[in-house]
């Protein structure tokens, strides 16, 4: 049986605090996710409308990073924990 005070983290050290690994993946798991995202909306506004409409693409591109940056990242970031 493991005691109370192994589950602690160690004096001085919070157990979320990012290292420079775990910040690096999670900014490359949101940008994978944000660029996926982007590709699939921009197929399939193409598709439906016949052609591309470069400021809907900018629009979804922003929208999709910040949802994979912010939403995904530290999923990824703590992921392995």
């Amino acid at each position: 049986m493991t005691s109370v005070a192994s589950a602690l983290p160690a004096r001085g050290r919070s157990r979320f605090a990012l290292t420079k690994r775990e910040v690096l993946r999670a900014l490359a798991a949101g940008t994978a996710f944000g660029v996926v995202l982007t590709a699939g909306f921009t197929a399939m506004a193409a598709w439906q409308c016949g052609g591309i409409c470069l400021p809907e693409i900018v629009d979804n591109a922003a929208l999709s990073l910040a949802a994979g940056i912010f939403g995904l990242g530290p999923v990824a970031a703590y992921g392995r924990r």
